[in-house]
C-alpha cells in the first residue's frame, strides 16, 4: 500500500507561472528535460491538413512526456509535471483551432505506445468537455492535466498488465484495480496539486451505481469531474481500443453510455455527444433523397459532409448498399434506430460500417 511519502516521487509546481492566468496568454516554462518540442502554442488557424500535421507533433510530444513521467515514477525518480502543462496548452490550442484534427490523429496508435497515446487522447477530451461546460480557464488546464495523469498509478504495475489480454489471473485484475489509489497516493505529495486532478486520478473508475473501483463509491460521492473523466476514458478505450480488442463506432459508444445511467452521468453524456459532433460514426441518418444510411468512420475528413453507407429508402424499399458523399445528397435528419424496428440493428450497423475505407 502506498502512502503520502510516495508523493515525493513527483515534484515541481505543475501550475507553471500562474494558475489563474487565462490559457491563451500563458507562456509556459521550457521543459526541464527532454528534447525540444514544437507545440504550436501561438500558431494561427490553417487548413485541416496543416492542423493534422501540427496535431501529430503535439501527440508525439505528449507520448514522449508521458513515457518519461511513467518511467520516472516506476524507477522512484522525481517526476517534473511542468512539461505536462506545456502539453495541455498545446492540446488546448490545437482544439481551439480545429476541434477535429487532434482526435483524429490520436486514433492512430501502436501497441507499444498505447498507454501514452491514450493519456493524450483523454487529455484532449477532458479539455473539450471543460470548454463545453464553461469551466474557468485554470480549471480547463486542470482538466487536461487530469486527463494526462489519470493512469499514472499504472506506472508501478508490471508492463504485461498495461494492456488487457487473455489469461489474466484474479491477482492480475486485482492489481490493475489498485491503480487509481496508487496514482492518488503519488500525487498527494505534489505541492499545490489541484483537487480536480486528485479527484479524477482517484475516482475515474468509480460509478454512480456503486459498481466501480477502488472504493465502490456511489451517488453524489462520485464527483462531477470524476464522472466526466469516466466518460472520456471509456469513449477513447472503446473507439480506439488496444490492439486485438473490438472497436466501437462513436455512436455505439454514446448509445451505450446513454443506456447505462448507473455507470455514466446522463446529462454529461449529452454534453459529450455535443463535443464529439453532430454526425457520429455509426449514427443512423436520413438523406435528402429519402434514403437511410449509417455515417461512416471517416468524419475527420469533412465533419459537415461525412461519408454515409446507404441501405434502404425511408419508405421501405431496399437498395444495394452504397458508400456515398453527403456533399451531393445532404443529411436532413438523425434517426433513432428503435423507430424503424430493425431486426438486429447492432449487427446491421457493424456490417455497414465495414464500408469505411
Amino acid at each position: 500500500m502506498m502512502t503520502k511519502d510516495d508523493g515525493a516521487m513527483l515534484s515541481g509546481d505543475w501550475r507553471g507561472p500562474s494558475s489563474t492566468t487565462p490559457l491563451r496568454s500563458v507562456a509556459p516554462k521550457r521543459p526541464v528535460f527532454g528534447r525540444a518540442r514544437e507545440l504550436h502554442l501561438r500558431a494561427r488557424p490553417a487548413s485541416h491538413r496543416e492542423e493534422c500535421a501540427r496535431a501529430r507533433q503535439i501527440l508525439e510530444a505528449g507520448r514522449d512526456a508521458m513515457s518519461g513521467q511513467m518511467a520516472a515514477a516506476r524507477e522512484g525518480r522525481a517526476v517534473q509535471t511542468t512539461e505536462l502543462v506545456e502539453i495541455v496548452d498545446g492540446v488546448t490550442a490545437s482544439l481551439m483551432r480545429d476541434p477535429v484534427a487532434l482526435p483524429s490523429i490520436t486514433r492512430l496508435r501502436q501497441q507499444d505506445e498505447y498507454t501514452f497515446t491514450h493519456s493524450v487522447a483523454v487529455c484532449g477530451w477532458m479539455v473539450a468537455m471543460a470548454q463545453e461546460l464553461n469551466f474557468a480557464p485554470e480549471d480547463i488546464r486542470d482538466a487536461g492535466l487530469a486527463g494526462l495523469l489519470h493512469d499514472i498509478g499504472k506506472a508501478v504495475l508490471p508492463a504485461y498488465l498495461l494492456l488487457p489480454h487473455a489469461g489474466m489471473t484474479p491477482e492480475d485484475k486485482a492489481a490493475i484495480r489498485e491503480h487509481p489509489a496508487r496514482g492518488y497516493a503519488m500525487l498527494q505529495g505534489v505541492p499545490d496539486m489541484s483537487e480536480l486532478v486528485l479527484e479524477v486520478v482517484r475516482d475515474h473508475h468509480e460509478r454512480p451505481d456503486g459498481r466501480g473501483f477502488p472504493a465502490g463509491k456511489s451517488g453524489d460521492a462520485v464527483g462531477r469531474n470524476a464522472r466526466i473523466a469516466a466518460i472520456c476514458n471509456f469513449y477513447d478505450k472503446v473507439t480506439s481500443p488496444p490492439p486485438g480488442q473490438p472497436k466501437w463506432s462513436s455512436s455505439q459508444a454514446i448509445d451505450h453510455m446513454r443506456d447505462h445511467p448507473g455507470e455514466f452521468d446522463t446529462g454529461l453524456v449529452r454534453a459529450f455527444g455535443r463535443v464529439v459532433g453532430t454526425f457520429l460514426p455509426g449514427a443512423l441518418v436520413r438523406l435528402r433523397s429519402d434514403r437511410l444510411g449509417v455515417v461512416l468512420d471517416e468524419t475527420e475528413r469533412d465533419p459537415l459532409h461525412p461519408m454515409v453507407a446507404v441501405f434502404r429508402y425511408a419508405s421501405g424499399g431496399t437498395i444495394p448498399w452504397l458508400r456515398i458523399s453527403t456533399k451531393t445528397d445532404p443529411i436532413i435528419g438523425i434517426e433513432r434506430p428503435e423507430t424503424w424496428r430493425f431486426d438486429d440493428w447492432p449487427t446491421l450497423r457493424t456490417q455497414l460500417l465495414e464500408l469505411s475505407e
